[in-house]
């Protein structure tokens, strides 16, 4: 199951809604029969399309102050998107629309906020949720069994807590009372909402208003203040307080609502209870996370409030519940420093509620976050840090075995109880998070505003998880990388690079494409299904209608074989070009006579050896060899050599810069080199369509402005060369790599820094394991080391460039087959102009057998098809230029 196949299901529905719009059955004496059918197809198509296209939903779960609000601002490029705090700050879901940016955007911004009321039918099923819960509790309080069912059996019509109340009123009092005070404190809120809402006089139930930022976080943030002392912070008046975000509530403007008077501050806070949800929009700068590989280049992504809060945890609960159903992906947040909480029962009971097809254990990825936080003694840290020796997975968990828990924890997540316990280890859906980590790598701290700054406590928290990360790099690095240590040291150095948001966007991008995919299919095949049946009645129709003109559609079949099978190269380039423009090892440049050049990897091996082997720091050592080893009296006078480790660093941090300065152009030879492969087939296929479409023909294509727009179309259709030019311009307007930054270099620089080389002076000792250290072979391993390094570092500014383009190119090629190609459209304007002008008349039983035929060559097809297309290989030693122009369309 691949996001492809949904990109298939959206481009096929919209080729019929095409086909079907074209020819509507409404002309004089026409079959009411025929008419409703083709209704229903378009509507079944329709409904098809927008499940194909819609974006997929990512949610983040997990305790009061887990750092799920920081962290997916973060993930956003928008720190301060969300309020934040220590104590319960998230009352509500927010749902984040987050959108691909334009390429030239270097930055994310928020471009609107609204509110979202519960409806009244949401009202009520949140009432009788408050109820069934009450008698929940109430039955296990010891409550009789016949008062507990005449709760249950309260009737509820109304959006109105009067029942519930008079209820508690009569059977809820004492100590019973007391054991279902957070039950009966939410149905008390919600009741002084319902009464503010009336006092108002605007009727709020299923309306949406657009708000401002301050007004926004009063309808999401708990003035968590008083949390901690027992007292519920809806209870009362929320006048004049002020949220933990570290925001005051200051009186805020209207916001515009369209009831004709405006909401405030104050009324959002006393109708939280109502709100369903807050809605945000956010364009994501493609540096930041580049999301057009995503259907629409969008994700949906719903931060939910902490799951074990004293006072909403009825609400929290079904708020979240009834969002799961459009989730494909549940981030688990599991806290470092905190004690353990019973989040995780809660969520099973609530992904069970939702009635999920799938299994919660496919659908999570597990998140330790706040890391950094992650309480271990002193002690044993600066034993770490003294130790040099390799470490093992097994030494390291026996002796911090809070980590060892942890990751037993988050295993169990992303487990399925069938499944046999792991014994290698964490798998790749688990995973090491801290927000202030990623603030300090990130340079926030300068970047956000002072009041967030100094709520946060920014400038010592991301210090403190700076210093840890040095430690946990450095426990990373010495991990065994073998099999049993389960990649516990990638998933260290990867939370020690940058809080592990690099690593969590690219979990994220793997488990939305596959299990994501996969279970948008299973929700689809009902769709589908509809989409069937409804063609197949109209195909019906149309053919009990009868009617055939009997015109010779051979000119109009031969132009659409050729036509799919142009598209089918472009599938092709669209389906091939995720994983081979990722591949190093597959790419290749291009030489004289055509034939292929070295690989990429192979290159940048061969580059970074001659430039580290050549450097001069290595003759001038080597010429201080006597009888293969250093000898300490060419030392000496003018014969400067390096004696310390810190003395290589200019060269290997100007390599890496010399190399990275080169990426581009050679990767776009490569990426040439491979698109050409595919334009020698594009080329060949439309020698052939123009067997049909002769230059006469295309001439009189182009006599219309919509003629013109279509022959612009073919002209990209038939060369690749556009499709090179925006490889060019992708790389041209990527920003410099990490590899630049001299403080990011010092972190891999392969020597450790500050120590001295066998051959200083201050080494020459007379002893034998001395005089071994400075022999040449010394020498070759620091070089080796070193060239190691370098092409470590090109590998990884190759690697970011290739996820860019790869992503880039594929989008591009999606987007022409969905939105420009589309054969049947094409087709029939081709076959027009070859008839010389003239639009071919249907009867409806011709039309039938377009729909049979376009049908049969989609996924909505009622008969058996076949799949066509092979892949060809070789390319050309230069671009060819097919009959119907050049590769700009113009």
């Amino acid at each position: 199951m691949s996001l492809g196949e949904l990109a298939r299901c959206a481009s096929d529905a919209s080729e019929l809604t095409a086909l079907l719009t074209r020819h509507q059955p409404d002309g004089p004496g026409s079959d009411p029969g025929v008419r409703e059918a083709h209704r229903r197809a378009l509507e079944a198509l329709r409904r098809a399309e927008e499940s194909a296209r819609a974006p997929f939903g990512i949610g983040l779960v997990g305790e009061v102050s887990a750092g799920k609000s920081l962290l997916l601002g973060l993930l956003l490029g928008r720190p301060e998107l969300l309020p934040v705090g220590e104590e319960a700050v998230t009352g509500n879901v927010t749902l984040i629309h987050a959108k691909a940016a334009p390429p030239h955007i270097r930055e994310s911004y928020p471009s609107a906020v609204r509110v979202e009321y519960f409806t009244q039918a949401q009202t009520l099923d949140y009432l009788r949720h408050l109820r069934d819960e009450l008698a929940d509790q109430a039955q296990k309080a010891g409550l009789s069994p016949q008062v507990v069912l005449q709760l249950r059996e309260l009737p509820i019509h109304e959006p109105d807590c009067g029942g519930l109340l008079g209820f508690r009123d009569t059977y809820l009092t004492g100590g019973l009372a007391q054991s279902l005070a957070g039950v009966l404190q939410e149905i008390g809120s919600l009741d002084r909402a319902l009464r503010r809402m009336h006092e108002s006089g605007l009727p709020l139930l299923g309306h949406t208003a657009e708000l401002n930022d301050e007004l926004a976080r009063a309808a999401v943030v708990l003035p968590g203040a008083d949390a901690e002392q027992g007292v519920d912070p809806r209870a009362g008046s929320w006048s004049g307080a002020s949220d933990s975000s570290g925001f005051s509530a200051r009186p805020a403007g209207p916001a515009h609502s369209g009831l004709g008077v405006p909401l405030t501050a104050d009324l959002l806070r006393a109708t939280l209870p109502l709100i369903r949800r807050l809605v945000r929009e956010v364009r994501v700068a493609p540096s930041v996370w580049d999301l057009s590989a995503f259907p629409g280049a969008e994700l949906r992504l719903l931060d939910f409030p902490g799951l074990n809060s004293d006072f909403s945890a009825v609400r929290d609960a079904y708020v979240c519940g009834t969002e799961l159903h459009s989730v494909h992906t549940l981030l688990m947040l599991l806290k470092a420093g905190g004690p353990a909480t019973d989040t995780l029962r809660r969520v099973f009971r609530m992904w069970h509620a939702a009635q999920r097809s799938d299994s919660m254990e496919d659908s999570v990825i597990a998140l330790i976050s706040r890391f950094h936080d992650l309480r271990v003694p002193e002690s044993v840290l600066e034993s770490y840090r003294r130790d040099t020796q390799q470490l093992t997975r097994e030494r390291l968990l026996g002796d911090v075995a809070v980590l060892g828990e942890l990751l037993a924890s988050a295993e169990r997540l992303v487990t399925s109880p069938d499944t046999p316990p792991a014994t290698m280890g964490p798998t790749d859906r688990v995973l090491l998070t801290s927000a202030m980590r990623a603030m300090g790598v990130g340079g926030w701290n300068e970047r956000v505003s002072k009041e967030f700054r100094d709520k946060c406590d920014l400038d010592a928290r991301t210090a403190e998880a700076d210093e840890r990360a040095k430690t946990w790099r450095d426990i990373g690095r010495r991990l065994s990388a073998d099999a049993l240590s389960g990649g516990l040291d990638r998933i260290l150095t990867d939370f020690a690079d940058d809080g592990g948001l690099e690593r969590l966007r690219g979990r994220l991008g793997d488990h939305v494409s596959r299990h994501g995919a996969a279970f948008r299919l299973g929700q689809f095949a009902e769709r589908r299904e509809d989409v069937v049946e409804a063609l197949r009645e109209l195909h019906t129709a149309l053919e009990a209608s009868g009617g055939r003109d009997h015109v010779d559609h051979q000119a109009e079949t031969a132009v659409r074989e050729h036509l799919i099978a142009l598209q089918t190269v472009w599938n092709e380039v669209r389906d091939r070009a995720k994983v081979e423009l990722l591949d190093a090892h597959r790419l290749y440049s291009r030489r004289a006579q055509s034939t292929p050049g070295p690989s990429l990897f192979t290159e940048l091996e061969r580059e970074t050896a001659e430039r580290v082997y050549t450097w001069p720091s290595w003759n001038s050592l080597l010429g201080t060899v006597d009888e293969e080893h250093v000898d300490p009296r060419r030392l000496q006078g003018g014969h400067r050599v390096p004696v310390r480790t810190d003395e290589f660093f200019a060269e290997f941090r100007d390599s890496c810069r010399e190399i990275e300065a080169a990426g581009s152009a050679r990767l776009l030879a490569a990426v040439e080199a491979w698109l050409l492969g595919y334009q020698r087939r594009v080329v060949a296929t439309a020698e052939q369509l123009a067997t049909v479409i002769t230059p006469e023909v295309f001439a009189l294509l182009r006599s219309t402005s919509d003629g013109e727009k279509a022959a612009a179309r073919l002209s990209r259709a038939t060369s690749l060369q556009w499709l090179r030019d925006e490889a060019e311009k992708v790389l041209r307007d990527m920003g410099p790599a990490e590899v630049v930054d001299e403080e990011k270099l010092r972190e891999h620089f392969p020597l450790r820094p500050g120590h001295i080389l066998p051959w200083h002076p201050d080494s020459l000792v007379a002893s034998g394991m001395d005089a071994s250290s400075r022999h040449q072979t010394t020498i070759a391993r620091h070089r080796r080391e070193m060239a190691a390094m370098v092409l470590r570092q090109s590998l990884a500014g190759l690697a970011r460039r290739q996820r860019l383009l790869a992503s880039h190119l594929r989008t591009q090629a999606a987007s022409f087959i969905t939105d420009e190609l589309r054969v049947n459209e094409m087709a029939g304007a081709l076959a027009t102009a070859a008839a010389g002008g003239r639009e071919s008349t249907l009867g409806l039983a011709d039309v039938a057998e377009q729909l049979r035929r376009h049908a049969a060559d989609s996924v909505y097809s009622w008969e058996p098809s076949a799949e066509t297309g092979s892949f060809g290989s070789g390319s050309p030693a230069v671009f060819p230029v097919g009959p119907f122009g050049g590769g700009d369309g113009k």
